[in-house]
Formats: structure tokens, C-alpha cells, sequence
């Protein structure tokens, strides 16, 4: 028997489909959304994951539901996140959930300072992690990451870590009471590395994509680098160009799908 939120995914997969919902536009809020369907905000909520999942919207609490696609991409295999800005990454975080392996410190020699993008000698925190769809087991992992952090924040992060949820940039943004300003993205091509290919249930040397993110701090200052790799069925990015002097378009400039390995 179909389940309810089942039901309510497929109903709004098929609207979405049909053009009553056109890309770019926003769905009912969750209280509207149950109340159409005659059922709870939980089962809309589990619903919504669902169409996330699949690649038909994003999520921001500031800018409700969007619809991103007409139909499921990569074959709903992957996770569809809009990051066209530091808030969009910032939700990532939010709505994944981090199963962290590993927690170690570490002073980049030189192959590891090329491969982070910073000098050699610089000490950091390394927190390594599989990311995962909330609620739903069966799935493959989103991806593999690894995390660096300034050293100077090192206890901080070590001592709230457990507790934070969302992307570790927002939890040094509480630790030093500074924005991350900016987010430098860097995407290349590689096979998923064999020491995190069973975690990420994915051939070792398998197609992957690995993406490096450094994290400034206002006003200038790399407090954090991440490292994930993205399995080649399990990723997507896709991105608008304009001219510049264009009305610029009222969406995000990517969307990525996710599950991830990476490697040193």
C-alpha cells in the first residue's frame, strides 16, 4: 500500500510534470500542502525530501519550495542542492545529516598543502565524514569529506562538533563572531580513491568528481578547507551564464547532486 507521503510526492511530481507548477516557481507552504492533502506537516515534510532528493526542488527557509526541474534527474539516484551563494551551502548542511569517521590533527607537508591549496607547515583539524540522506537508510551515501579547520579553532570546533548540525562554517561563524565572506570552489575529475570506497558503497577508481571549497572569514582570512568526492552516478552541476549588464535571473547558479568520496 502506497504511504502517505508517498502519495503526496508522487501527486506533486506529477503537478510539477503537468506545468502546474513551472520551474522557477515556489509551492505551498507546508500548513497549505497539509491542508490540500489532509494530512500532517511531518508527512509533508518527508514528502518534500523526497522531491529533493529526486532533483524537482530546493529548500530555503527564507525562500520556501522551489521548483527546479519539470522531471527526476540522474534517475533520482542523487542528491539535488541548489549553491548558488554561501546560504545555499550553507542549507546543504542543514538538511543532510554528518556521520562523522574520523577526527585527527595534521601539518600539511607538501603534497597536502598543494592538494588544500595553502602553504606547507600549516596545522589543521582534519574531521573525515560520510554524508547521508536524513531518514532513509537504503540509500547510498550523498558523499565522502574532509574537513580542515584553522588550528587556532581547533578545541572550540573538538568540544561543540557533536552537537552542530549544520556546515562547520557557520559553527566558526559563532565560534569567532565573523561571516563566512566568501566560498572559493574548485572542481576536477578523479576516481574515488580505494580508502573511502566501501564507505561510499562505490568502485574504488571508479568515475568521481572531487570538490575542494575554502572557506574565507571576513575579511580575508582561510579558516576552513573542504574536500568531498562525488561519485560520477550520483553527481550533477549545472550552471546559467548571463553578460554581464543582464537582468540577472531570480535562482540560484547551481545545482549539484550529492554523495561523495574523497581521498588524500
Amino acid at each position: 500500500m502506497e504511504t502517505r507521503y508517498a502519495y503526496v510526492a508522487r501527486s506533486l511530481t506529477e503537478a510539477i510534470a503537468a506545468g502546474r507548477y513551472p520551474v522557477g516557481s515556489v509551492l505551498p507552504n507546508e500548513i497549505e500542502l497539509a491542508a490540500q492533502f489532509g494530512v500532517s506537516r511531518s508527512t509533508v515534510r518527508a514528502a518534500m525530501q523526497e522531491l529533493q532528493a529526486s532533483g524537482l526542488v530546493s529548500r530555503k527557509k527564507s525562500a520556501g519550495t522551489r521548483v527546479e526541474a519539470s522531471s527526476p534527474c540522474l534517475g533520482g539516484h542523487g542528491f539535488i542542492q541548489t549553491l548558488g551563494s554561501v546560504e545555499a551551502v550553507q542549507q546543504f548542511g542543514i538538511e543532510t545529516v554528518r556521520d562523522i569517521q574520523e577526527v585527527a590533527e595534521e601539518v600539511a607537508d607538501d603534497e597536502l598543502a598543494a592538494w588544500l591549496g595553502c602553504r606547507a607547515g600549516r596545522r589543521w583539524l582534519r574531521i573525515s565524514s560520510v554524508r547521508l540522506v536524513p531518514g532513509d537508510k537504503t540509500r547510498l551515501p550523498i558523499c565522502w569529506t574532509d574537513i580542515y579547520i584553522d588550528a587556532a579553532y581547533a578545541g572550540q570546533v573538538r568540544a561543540r562538533m557533536k552537537n552542530h548540525a549544520g556546515i562547520f562554517g557557520t559553527l566558526l561563524e559563532t565560534i569567532t563572531g565573523r561571516q563566512i565572506a566568501e566560498i572559493r570552489q574548485d572542481i576536477r575529475a578523479i576516481g574515488v580513491p580505494p580508502r573511502i570506497a566501501a564507505k561510499l558503497r562505490a568502485e574504488a577508481g571508479s568515475h568521481a568528481l572531487e570538490i575542494r571549497r575554502q572557506y574565507v572569514l571576513s575579511p580575508n582570512s582561510l579558516a576552513e578547507i573542504s574536500i568531498s568526492v562525488h561519485p560520477a552516478d550520483r553527481y550533477g552541476y549545472s550552471m546559467r551564464l548571463t553578460r554581464q549588464g543582464s537582468p540577472a535571473p531570480n535562482e540560484g547558479g547551481g545545482r549539484s547532486r550529492a554523495r561523495s568520496a574523497r581521498s588524500k
